[in-house]
């Protein structure tokens, strides 16, 4: 929280337990939605419920919508029936359905028949499309026209809509079967002259999002034709909603949590969770899996007894060489995932990437095992174990940087979220790969001082 925002919340909890709940709406009145739902998530839950019903349905719904998971869970839990039902009807249609697809099942049928028709059945419509794809996101208020109607048609609808459908940036042309033929910017309707027809002043190349695109790609769209608001179309070219910006930064938050989730090896659920046993059973699995790649490394050593035996020296520079291999590993992925997850990596580029990561772990390898050769040097003066752990170190480099890159990249063939193999994957992978490789080459060399 900013200085002003915890000042704020300070003030609410002052009020709450004096219970000056006149104080505390005049308090909530001028806040910004977002600022109050952050206020709301250091609360206790029945606090939570007072503070929204202190303000007006319109900015209560605001709240609702943009607050944490947690928070959101808790004032429907808490709420009436009727009083969520209130505040769905004054939110846009893809928040509204993802309240109502939050609710529990008996809460959800009792909120269901209390739900006008027409709602009812614009929100099921929504509940019908997977959760992370255009129609999941989509909201199906759109400002659109027939391909007969005149700009003077398209102003009043405009501004009949104004209060229903926030952030209105284009009129959306339709034909006789509802398919989108065309698209005006609001702003230029005040360009033509009100008898003109529409399809006369249209922009008919339009960018269009089909309803079963994942949401990843919606963002992709959106950011690389820069664009603030996107039509989005059935199978049959019908017009059926629109996705704005603010639902796709929605998306790369999200999307980003869980990536940078996957990466820690935990699940993105866990941000606000308070429960330890709940993050524990997030955590755990990958910790086992670390725990079980760690005991493999303990069997391959066990396995090099001998040779360890023969030349201690060689048993510390154990943890550096894994080490390195395991960061090496750890970046070539990260930096696949991104390009991966903004769209920036297609089949054509694949060989090229992991070329890419080679060449700039080659040339990091050289100087990081010239570093060590000169450790080496210094410390025990043995020309053969410093070369050893020098062909050792840019060997390891090598190896973990290709399945730090390719891993993800085939990953992401294969349809599974290439985030998943960053993190404990990669760095147990790379941790057993490199220890292999370390007691092959220090076999070589304990049987080189044998024959010497």
């Amino acid at each position: 929280m900013s200085d002003s925002d915890t000042q704020a919340y300070q003030s609410v909890k002052d009020y709450l337990q004096r219970a000056d709940y006149g104080r505390l709406k005049a308090l909530l009145e001028p806040l910004h939605s977002a600022d109050i739902a952050d206020i709301l998530g250091d609360l206790a839950n029945e606090e939570k419920v007072i503070v929204l019903k202190q303000l007006a349905n319109e900015k209560a719904a605001e709240v609702l919508a943009v607050v944490d998971d947690h928070s959101g869970q808790a004032l429907l839990e808490l709420l009436t029936d009727s009083e969520v039902v209130s505040l769905l009807e004054e939110m846009p249609s893809d928040d509204a359905a993802d309240i109502i697809s939050t609710l529990p099942p008996e809460k959800s049928k009792q909120v269901d028949a209390l739900l006008p028709s027409l709602e009812r059945e614009k929100l099921y419509e929504l509940l019908e499309f997977e959760e992370d794809t255009a129609g999941g996101i989509m909201e199906v208020e759109k400002v659109a026209v027939r391909e007969q109607a005149t700009i003077r048609d398209a102003i009043e609808l405009v501004r009949k809509l104004a209060d229903q459908i926030e952030n209105v940036e284009d009129v959306y042309v339709v034909d006789h079967s509802g398919k989108l033929i065309g698209h005006i910017p609001v702003l230029d309707l005040i360009l033509h002259e009100p008898e003109e027809k529409v399809t006369d002043v249209m922009v008919d190349t339009v960018t269009t999002v089909p309803v079963d695109m994942d949401q990843e790609e919606v963002a992709n769209l959106f950011g690389k034709y820069d664009e603030f608001t996107l039509p989005v179309i059935d199978d049959e070219g019908k017009l059926v909603g629109r996705i704005t910006v603010d639902d796709i930064i929605d998306v790369i938050e999200e999307e980003a949590s869980e990536d940078i989730a996957r990466i820690a090896g935990t699940v993105e659920g866990e941000i606000g969770e308070t429960s330890p046993i709940k993050i524990s059973r997030a955590r755990l699995p990958w910790l086992i899996f670390a725990l079980l790649g760690q005991m493999v490394n303990a069997l391959i050593m066990s396995q090099y007894a001998t040779s360890i035996e023969t030349a201690l020296a060689l048993v510390f520079f154990v943890p550096l060489v894994i080490g390195t291999a395991g960061g090496t590993g750890i970046q070539a992925a990260v930096v696949v995932v991104r390009e991966i997850a903004v769209g920036e990596v297609s089949t054509a580029h694949i060989g090229k990437r992991i070329l890419r990561e080679l060449q700039v772990t080659f040339v990091n390898g050289l100087i990081l095992g010239a570093i060590l050769f000169g450790v080496v040097m210094l410390w025990r003066t043995e020309i053969a174990l410093g070369l050893l752990l020098w062909s050792t170190l840019l060997t390891v480099t090598i190896v973990a940087a290709f399945m730090g890159a390719s891993i993800p990249l085939l990953m992401n063939r294969t349809r599974v979220d290439p985030a998943i193999a960053t993190g404990p994957f990669i760095t147990v992978m790379s941790d057993i790969v490199g220890l292999l490789i370390y007691m092959a080459f220090a076999t070589y060399y304990v049987s080189r001082l044998h024959t010497q």
